[in-house]
């Protein structure tokens, strides 16, 4: 296939022309994400709390870069593990998530079966310290605690996913704390689909005190 090489013009030797569009992307937002990021310390607490039960040998992504690489996917709007693959050399998400490739589907997939109970507490408390750590910056005075229950819809045979009659699907029925005044999320317990909505609330508020 022909290609037109870098032209310079006559009238302005400063004006080039090229159609080689480069690395190009359109999820340049990213970066203010991954700003924010550094600002307080988000993936460094992540690193220091997260201590997954891996029996990999040989890797090239780490299980901190893989949750990093979930989480600004979601960021961007790519929900799904598939979007990776054509993710892989995306120019902003590779700085972002600091690798020269994304991990494919399949190692997001065996990522994510890699958590357990203890692993989900250990995200519990490094949500904790970084709200501890923005609670000390804002200089907040009260907190407000904003209860609420969501529908996570399920495709598969997952351990305690049912049918809810409400929402009428299938899937799980997880209960949400967020800062009623800054809107920031505090905690979320997993639940079962078919559970009542006030099901598990005062308990649910006792743990949030605590902390």
């Amino acid at each position: 296939m022909a290609t037109l090489p870098q032209l310079t013009l006559n009238f302005n030797r400063q004006i080039k022309l090229s159609n080689d569009g480069g690395s190009l992307s359109s999820d340049t937002g990213e970066f203010i994400f991954r700003e924010f990021d550094e600002k307080i310390g988000f993936s460094e607490t992540l690193t220091k709390y997260l201590q997954l039960n891996d029996e990999r040998i040989y890797f090239i992504h780490s299980n901190e870069n893989l949750l990093r690489q979930k989480i600004y996917q979601n960021i961007a709007g790519y929900s799904e593990d598939d979007a990776a693959d054509q993710l892989t050399n995306d120019p902003v998400l590779t700085q972002v998530i600091g690798t020269e490739a994304l991990a494919s589907q399949p190692s997001l997939s065996r990522f994510s079966a890699r958590f357990d109970h203890e692993s989900i507490e250990q995200l519990n408390r490094a949500n904790q310290e970084l709200l501890d750590k923005v609670h000390r910056i804002r200089d907040s005075k009260s907190l407000i605690i904003d209860l609420d229950s969501t529908h996570a819809d399920t495709y598969g045979k997952q351990e305690s996913a049912f049918y809810n009659f409400h929402y009428g699907t299938v899937g799980f029925h997880p209960l949400l704390a967020f800062d009623g005044i800054t809107g920031d999320f505090l905690k979320v317990q997993l639940r079962p689909g078919n559970v009542y909505t006030s099901n598990g609330v005062v308990e649910f508020v006792k743990s949030l005190i605590e902390h």
